[in-house]
């Protein structure tokens, strides 16, 4: 009988040590409490097309940018301030395609706008044009995300420009 108390003994301290058994719990195991999440940060670009843009074109009014959520919530009443150093920002689109002088900073909602210059550099040379982005939360002004849209030029006296890159 020694030994049968000695291999249960064993089996008792074999199990415990696998975690098999907890002494002092009545077998059920509460489940983990979940980790808090950290939502992650809202991050915006600015998807711009065409790439290439003379105002002679009779196929738009301008560069169409899309502002795009690559990551995070985006509020639902988010405003969206668009400012650039050249130019100004139209609304084009349905249903009546009217376009729409907005200014040369504008504030409004995700809806794309549209980039454009009607206005010739003269003799100077032309100097890159910088558009951003800021999103804001209204309640606050807090702001969310920002993006940066450079926009260069393909001849010396800046008729057609030409999207460069984004930050």
């Amino acid at each position: 009988m020694g030994r049968m108390h000695l291999l249960f003994a064993l089996a008792i301290i074999i199990c415990i040590t696998c975690g098999c058994i907890t002494p002092g719990t009545s077998g059920s195991q509460s489940a983990p409490s979940p980790t808090p999440t950290v939502p992650a940060p809202l991050t915006v670009q600015i998807n711009a097309t065409p790439s290439r843009y003379n105002p002679a074109m009779s196929s738009t009014i301008g560069i169409r940018l899309t502002p795009v959520n690559t990551s995070g919530i985006l509020p639902l009443d988010a405003h969206f301030t668009w400012e650039t150093d050249f130019g100004t920002f139209y609304h084009w689109g349905p249903p009546d395609f009217k376009v729409v002088e907005l200014a040369p900073e504008y504030t409004g909602t995700a809806e794309p706008v549209y980039w454009s210059y009607f206005s010739e550099h003269g003799t100077k040379e032309p100097l890159p044009v910088n558009i951003t982005l800021v999103v804001t939360e209204p309640p606050s002004g807090k702001v969310l995300a920002n993006a940066t849209l450079h926009v260069g030029w393909e001849d010396p006296l800046g008729y057609t420009s030409v999207v460069e890159d984004q930050d």
